[in-house]
């Protein structure tokens, strides 16, 4: 993704992901730089995901739980953890106290 379109699917991902953070002070959870940062390095990651992990990925970012993602797709939850896991590994998203790995995820997918 390149040019308008790539700054496009930044303001959309931001919009999406950050507005529901916003407080009513006026800081956001995700800083811009560090959403930008993320975007960009992750366009690689996201190829290396499986058609399976897509699907998964793609039903995170529609807000879906685990159990949901796994009704959508006829699969366990169990299954579809070890699918989040994954997703999470090949993304460079270890687990962290500090960070929603899920939004991350989803940032990533948007901006690829």
């Amino acid at each position: 993704m390149e040019g308008a379109g790539a700054t496009t699917a930044y303001a959309t991902a931001r919009a999406v992901l950050v507005a529901p953070f916003t407080g009513r002070a006026g800081g956001t959870a995700l800083d811009p730089e560090v959403v930008s940062q993320l975007l960009a390095a992750s366009r690689a990651g996201v190829g290396a995901l499986t058609t399976r992990e897509r699907d998964v990925l793609t039903l995170m970012a529609e807000g879906r739980s685990n159990a949901g993602i796994g009704r959508a797709l006829v699969l366990s939850t169990g299954a579809v953890e070890k699918h989040a896991a994954s997703i999470f590994g090949k993304l460079g998203l270890p687990a962290s106290e500090n960070d929603n790995r899920r939004v991350l995820a989803v940032l990533r997918y948007l901006g690829s």
